[in-house]
């Protein structure tokens, strides 16, 4: 049976949900040097060219969407599902829908374009630096697994982005937040740009959320 049949994908979709109960707090967490804390490594997959980047760095003194964060706090539960704006500058906003859920060692988002009826445009997940001591043994593979039971990895790619996921959560510092998103190929290539930016905003927004819970 392969690695990421869909028995996995279902198996790993309910236990992704029971994860999303209420655990203990996590335990002290180690500090790197003044130099590592406060950073952002984001890593991304083009499931159209089948391509790795990152780490690229971020930083915390970029700010979260104030709008979006604010709909983030008010929601009565763990999941949020919403209209966000985002646009390069000079450019008209475009519109993008997010369902994004809290869950117990991280958050993670879909976003879908206004009129996609095909599925999401990006998958992301946020870990903050104070839920690295929550983080599941198998993170790497239920993430994956799910994007792969949304069509948005194939066997081959799934196996690679499991490895390079599992790979930068071994290396990274615990003062680190990771971001690890997942293009899926149905957003326009010379629209890309537009993208970033709003699979930037949402990040940071679920990262502050995420650590405030």
């Amino acid at each position: 049976m392969p690695l990421f049949s869909s028995f996995q994908d279902n198996r790993t979709q309910y236990a992704m949900i029971a994860c999303m109960a209420t655990m203990p707090p996590a335990g002290p967490q180690a500090r790197g040097s003044s130099g590592e804390e406060g950073r952002i490594q984001l890593y991304g997959w083009d499931s159209r060219t089948e391509t790795w980047n990152g780490p690229t760095g971020l930083s915390f003194s970029l700010r979260a969407s104030r709008r979006l964060l604010r709909a983030l706090q008010a929601t009565p539960g763990r999941s949020w599902y919403g209209p966000v704006n985002c646009g390069a500058p000079g450019e008209a906003p475009t519109r993008f829908f997010s369902l994004i859920h809290a869950l117990c060692d991280c958050a993670v988002a879909m976003i879908y374009c206004n009129d996609s009826r095909s599925g999401p445009v990006e998958i992301v997940a946020v870990i903050p630096p104070n839920l690295h001591a929550r983080l599941r043994p198998d993170f790497a593979f239920e993430f994956v697994a799910f994007a792969r039971f949304l069509g948005a990895l194939n066997e081959k790619g799934a196996l690679t982005v499991h490895d390079l996921m599992a790979a930068s959560i071994r290396e990274a510092q615990l003062s680190e937040a990771l971001i690890f998103s997942i293009s899926t190929g149905l957003w326009p290539s010379d629209l890309d740009h537009v993208l970033s930016s709003c699979v930037e905003k949402i990040a940071l927004s679920m990262l502050e959320w995420i650590a405030e819970r």
